[in-house]
Protein backbone atom coordinates (compact mmCIF):
# COMPACT_ATOMS: atom_id res chain seq x y z
CA UNK A 1 0.00 0.00 0.00
CA UNK A 2 0.98 3.43 -1.21
CA UNK A 3 2.08 5.93 1.60
CA UNK A 4 -0.18 9.33 1.85
CA UNK A 5 1.94 11.88 0.23
CA UNK A 6 1.94 15.59 1.03
CA UNK A 7 -0.87 16.24 -1.97
CA UNK A 8 -3.23 13.86 0.10
CA UNK A 9 -5.68 16.58 1.73
CA UNK A 10 -7.35 15.68 4.65
CA UNK A 11 -4.35 13.28 4.97
CA UNK A 12 -2.76 16.44 6.41
CA UNK A 13 -5.10 19.06 7.99
CA UNK A 14 -5.49 19.66 11.60
CA UNK A 15 -9.38 18.81 11.50
CA UNK A 16 -9.58 19.41 15.58
CA UNK A 17 -7.90 23.08 14.67
CA UNK A 18 -6.29 22.77 18.25
CA UNK A 19 -3.02 23.46 18.49
CA UNK A 20 -3.48 26.57 15.65
CA UNK A 21 -5.65 28.40 18.49
CA UNK A 22 -3.69 26.99 21.16
CA UNK A 23 -7.01 25.23 22.43
CA UNK A 24 -7.44 22.41 25.28
CA UNK A 25 -10.25 21.02 23.55
CA UNK A 26 -12.99 21.37 20.84
CA UNK A 27 -15.10 24.72 22.53
CA UNK A 28 -18.24 24.68 19.89
CA UNK A 29 -18.74 20.60 19.73
CA UNK A 30 -22.52 20.14 19.72
CA UNK A 31 -22.08 17.45 22.39
CA UNK A 32 -23.62 18.19 25.89
CA UNK A 33 -20.59 18.28 27.47
CA UNK A 34 -21.09 19.60 31.45
CA UNK A 35 -17.35 21.27 31.11
CA UNK A 36 -18.94 24.33 28.37
CA UNK A 37 -21.85 25.33 30.16
CA UNK A 38 -22.18 28.96 30.09
CA UNK A 39 -24.66 30.33 33.16
CA UNK A 40 -26.28 33.09 31.11
CA UNK A 41 -29.54 34.54 32.91
CA UNK A 42 -32.35 32.28 31.48
CA UNK A 43 -30.82 29.22 31.80
CA UNK A 44 -29.69 29.66 35.62
CA UNK A 45 -33.24 30.67 36.10
CA UNK A 46 -34.16 27.30 34.53
CA UNK A 47 -31.29 25.53 36.40
CA UNK A 48 -32.57 27.24 39.76
CA UNK A 49 -35.69 26.46 39.66
CA UNK A 50 -35.19 22.66 38.58
CA UNK A 51 -32.81 22.41 41.16
CA UNK A 52 -35.24 23.50 43.19
CA UNK A 53 -37.62 20.82 42.56
CA UNK A 54 -35.49 18.20 42.59
CA UNK A 55 -34.14 19.22 46.13
CA UNK A 56 -37.38 19.54 47.42
CA UNK A 57 -38.62 16.18 45.71
CA UNK A 58 -41.54 17.74 43.50
CA UNK A 59 -43.74 15.21 41.78
CA UNK A 60 -43.05 16.59 38.00
CA UNK A 61 -40.75 19.22 36.16
CA UNK A 62 -41.03 20.51 33.09
CA UNK A 63 -38.07 21.82 31.07
CA UNK A 64 -39.12 23.47 27.21
CA UNK A 65 -37.12 24.98 25.10
CA UNK A 66 -36.82 26.41 21.45
CA UNK A 67 -34.37 23.66 19.08
CA UNK A 68 -31.06 23.85 19.88
CA UNK A 69 -31.08 26.15 23.26
CA UNK A 70 -29.39 24.42 25.00
CA UNK A 71 -31.91 21.38 26.59
CA UNK A 72 -30.14 18.71 26.87
CA UNK A 73 -26.72 20.11 28.26
CA UNK A 74 -28.90 21.83 30.86
CA UNK A 75 -30.08 18.73 31.97
CA UNK A 76 -25.94 16.94 31.79
CA UNK A 77 -25.27 20.14 33.99
CA UNK A 78 -28.38 18.96 36.62
CA UNK A 79 -27.06 15.42 36.47
CA UNK A 80 -23.34 16.44 37.33
CA UNK A 81 -25.01 18.65 40.31
CA UNK A 82 -26.50 15.83 41.65
CA UNK A 83 -24.71 13.28 43.90
CA UNK A 84 -24.64 9.70 43.93
CA UNK A 85 -24.89 9.49 48.20
CA UNK A 86 -27.97 11.83 47.67
CA UNK A 87 -29.53 10.69 44.19
CA UNK A 88 -30.54 7.69 42.25
CA UNK A 89 -30.36 9.23 38.71
CA UNK A 90 -32.00 7.63 35.39
CA UNK A 91 -32.06 9.39 31.81
CA UNK A 92 -34.45 7.98 28.83
CA UNK A 93 -32.32 10.24 26.35
CA UNK A 94 -34.92 8.32 23.19
CA UNK A 95 -38.51 8.08 24.55
CA UNK A 96 -39.41 7.69 21.38
CA UNK A 97 -40.98 4.28 22.37
CA UNK A 98 -44.38 1.99 22.61
CA UNK A 99 -46.19 2.77 26.82
CA UNK A 100 -44.72 -0.89 27.57
CA UNK A 101 -41.82 0.19 25.75
CA UNK A 102 -41.01 2.89 27.79
CA UNK A 103 -41.49 1.52 31.20
CA UNK A 104 -38.95 -1.54 30.42
CA UNK A 105 -36.60 1.71 29.51
CA UNK A 106 -37.18 3.21 32.55
CA UNK A 107 -36.30 0.29 34.26
CA UNK A 108 -33.32 -0.56 32.62
CA UNK A 109 -31.93 3.27 33.26
CA UNK A 110 -32.66 2.91 36.94
CA UNK A 111 -30.19 -0.77 36.26
CA UNK A 112 -33.58 -2.81 37.06
CA UNK A 113 -34.09 -6.35 34.56
CA UNK A 114 -37.56 -5.90 33.70
CA UNK A 115 -40.11 -8.83 33.99
CA UNK A 116 -43.18 -9.80 31.49
CA UNK A 117 -45.92 -8.12 33.58
CA UNK A 118 -46.62 -4.65 34.23
CA UNK A 119 -47.47 -5.55 37.73
CA UNK A 120 -44.57 -7.15 38.06
CA UNK A 121 -42.42 -4.21 36.43
CA UNK A 122 -44.07 -1.46 38.54
CA UNK A 123 -43.36 -3.90 42.15
CA UNK A 124 -39.49 -3.77 40.88
CA UNK A 125 -39.56 0.08 40.54
CA UNK A 126 -41.32 0.49 43.63
CA UNK A 127 -39.44 -1.70 45.87
CA UNK A 128 -36.12 0.42 44.07
CA UNK A 129 -37.69 3.77 45.04
CA UNK A 130 -38.44 2.65 48.69
CA UNK A 131 -34.81 1.46 49.54
CA UNK A 132 -33.37 4.97 47.82
CA UNK A 133 -35.72 6.10 50.12
CA UNK A 134 -34.91 4.09 53.27
CA UNK A 135 -31.35 5.06 52.43
CA UNK A 136 -31.91 8.81 52.19
CA UNK A 137 -31.49 8.48 48.48
CA UNK A 138 -34.01 10.74 46.17
CA UNK A 139 -35.20 9.04 42.65
CA UNK A 140 -34.83 11.20 39.94
CA UNK A 141 -35.97 10.11 35.95
CA UNK A 142 -35.03 12.12 33.66
CA UNK A 143 -36.97 12.30 30.01
CA UNK A 144 -35.20 14.21 27.26
CA UNK A 145 -36.60 14.87 24.33
CA UNK A 146 -40.21 14.01 25.61
CA UNK A 147 -42.05 15.67 23.16
CA UNK A 148 -41.14 12.48 20.87
CA UNK A 149 -43.21 10.05 23.25
CA UNK A 150 -45.50 7.95 20.92
CA UNK A 151 -48.94 8.50 22.37
CA UNK A 152 -51.02 10.01 25.36
CA UNK A 153 -50.73 6.79 26.92
CA UNK A 154 -46.92 7.07 27.41
CA UNK A 155 -47.77 10.20 29.19
CA UNK A 156 -50.14 8.52 31.63
CA UNK A 157 -47.35 5.77 32.34
CA UNK A 158 -44.95 8.66 33.11
CA UNK A 159 -47.81 10.28 35.36
CA UNK A 160 -48.82 6.99 37.27
CA UNK A 161 -44.71 6.59 38.26
CA UNK A 162 -45.61 9.43 40.27
CA UNK A 163 -48.18 7.31 42.50
CA UNK A 164 -45.28 6.09 43.95
CA UNK A 165 -45.39 8.26 47.24
CA UNK A 166 -45.19 7.91 50.83
CA UNK A 167 -47.29 10.30 53.04
CA UNK A 168 -45.37 13.56 53.22
CA UNK A 169 -43.31 12.92 49.64
CA UNK A 170 -42.69 11.59 46.28
CA UNK A 171 -40.65 8.76 45.90
CA UNK A 172 -39.65 10.12 42.74
CA UNK A 173 -39.01 13.35 40.69
CA UNK A 174 -39.58 13.07 37.04
CA UNK A 175 -38.37 15.88 35.06
CA UNK A 176 -39.86 16.34 31.04
CA UNK A 177 -38.03 17.92 28.58
CA UNK A 178 -38.73 19.24 24.98
CA UNK A 179 -39.43 21.04 22.70
CA UNK A 180 -42.33 23.96 22.90
CA UNK A 181 -45.00 21.56 21.67
CA UNK A 182 -44.37 19.47 24.92
CA UNK A 183 -46.00 22.12 26.59
CA UNK A 184 -49.38 21.65 24.36
CA UNK A 185 -49.15 18.03 24.86
CA UNK A 186 -48.55 17.85 28.67
CA UNK A 187 -51.22 20.77 28.67
CA UNK A 188 -53.55 18.63 26.46
CA UNK A 189 -53.77 15.89 29.54
CA UNK A 190 -55.11 17.81 32.32
CA UNK A 191 -54.45 15.06 35.21
CA UNK A 192 -50.59 15.29 33.82
CA UNK A 193 -50.50 19.32 33.23
CA UNK A 194 -51.75 19.51 37.05
CA UNK A 195 -49.31 17.50 38.99
CA UNK A 196 -46.42 19.83 37.13
CA UNK A 197 -45.27 21.90 39.85
CA UNK A 198 -41.73 23.78 38.14
CA UNK A 199 -42.23 24.89 34.62
CA UNK A 200 -38.72 26.37 32.87
CA UNK A 201 -38.42 27.53 29.62
CA UNK A 202 -35.33 28.41 27.72
CA UNK A 203 -35.13 30.74 24.12
CA UNK A 204 -32.58 32.18 21.90
CA UNK A 205 -29.52 34.27 23.24
CA UNK A 206 -29.84 37.98 23.37
CA UNK A 207 -26.79 39.29 21.66
CA UNK A 208 -25.11 40.40 24.99
CA UNK A 209 -25.54 36.75 26.05
CA UNK A 210 -24.24 34.94 22.73
CA UNK A 211 -20.87 37.75 23.35
CA UNK A 212 -20.89 35.93 27.05
CA UNK A 213 -21.20 32.59 25.54
CA UNK A 214 -18.84 32.90 22.85
CA UNK A 215 -15.99 34.12 25.51
CA UNK A 216 -17.04 31.45 28.19
CA UNK A 217 -16.77 28.59 26.03
CA UNK A 218 -13.15 30.04 24.35
CA UNK A 219 -12.22 30.13 28.22
CA UNK A 220 -12.96 27.09 29.28
CA UNK A 221 -10.74 25.78 26.52
CA UNK A 222 -7.73 28.56 26.27
CA UNK A 223 -6.83 31.34 28.03
CA UNK A 224 -6.79 33.74 24.93
CA UNK A 225 -9.45 36.43 24.59
CA UNK A 226 -9.05 37.70 21.17
CA UNK A 227 -9.60 34.85 18.67
CA UNK A 228 -13.07 36.08 17.64
CA UNK A 229 -13.71 40.24 17.29
CA UNK A 230 -16.37 41.91 18.75
CA UNK A 231 -17.58 42.48 14.88
CA UNK A 232 -17.22 38.60 14.60
CA UNK A 233 -19.35 38.19 17.39
CA UNK A 234 -22.06 40.20 16.36
CA UNK A 235 -22.01 38.96 12.32
CA UNK A 236 -22.22 35.36 14.41
CA UNK A 237 -25.36 36.31 16.41
CA UNK A 238 -27.12 37.85 13.53
CA UNK A 239 -26.12 34.90 11.09
CA UNK A 240 -27.43 32.20 14.32
CA UNK A 241 -30.74 34.64 15.84
CA UNK A 242 -29.24 33.61 19.20
CA UNK A 243 -29.40 29.97 18.93
CA UNK A 244 -26.72 28.02 20.87
CA UNK A 245 -26.83 25.26 18.40
CA UNK A 246 -26.12 27.76 15.16
CA UNK A 247 -23.78 29.78 17.21
CA UNK A 248 -22.01 26.28 17.91
CA UNK A 249 -21.70 25.70 14.53
CA UNK A 250 -20.49 28.78 12.98
CA UNK A 251 -17.42 29.09 15.77
CA UNK A 252 -16.28 25.68 14.80
CA UNK A 253 -16.37 26.17 11.08
CA UNK A 254 -14.84 29.48 11.77
CA UNK A 255 -12.19 28.10 13.71
CA UNK A 256 -11.59 25.75 11.10
CA UNK A 257 -11.48 28.15 8.39
CA UNK A 258 -8.83 29.97 9.92
CA UNK A 259 -6.61 27.48 11.02
CA UNK A 260 -6.53 26.38 7.31
CA UNK A 261 -5.85 29.56 6.44
CA UNK A 262 -3.71 30.55 9.07
CA UNK A 263 -5.58 34.20 9.82
CA UNK A 264 -4.69 36.14 13.55
CA UNK A 265 -8.15 36.37 14.30
CA UNK A 266 -12.06 35.83 13.47
CA UNK A 267 -13.58 38.66 11.93
CA UNK A 268 -16.83 39.51 10.35
CA UNK A 269 -15.82 39.39 7.21
CA UNK A 270 -15.08 35.40 7.83
CA UNK A 271 -18.19 34.77 9.31
CA UNK A 272 -19.93 36.02 6.44
CA UNK A 273 -18.41 34.18 4.54
CA UNK A 274 -19.08 31.23 6.54
CA UNK A 275 -22.52 32.09 6.97
CA UNK A 276 -23.73 32.58 3.48
CA UNK A 277 -22.62 28.21 2.77
CA UNK A 278 -25.04 27.47 5.12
Amino acid sequence: MDRPTEDDGMMNVEVDYTRYWGLSALPFDNVPDPRFYVSCSQHETAHRWLSYGIHTGKGILLLTGDIGCGKTLLSRRLIVGMMPTRYDVALVANPALSPSELLDEVLSQFGLEPVRSKAGRLQILNERLELNAQRGIHSVLIVDEAQSIESNKGFEEIRLLTNFQLNDRFLMTVVLIGQPELRHRVGGIPQLNQRIAVRAHLGPFTAEETMLYIASRMKAATDRTDVFTKEAIAAIYEQSKGIGRLINALCDQCLFAGAIEHIVQVDDRLVLRIGQFR
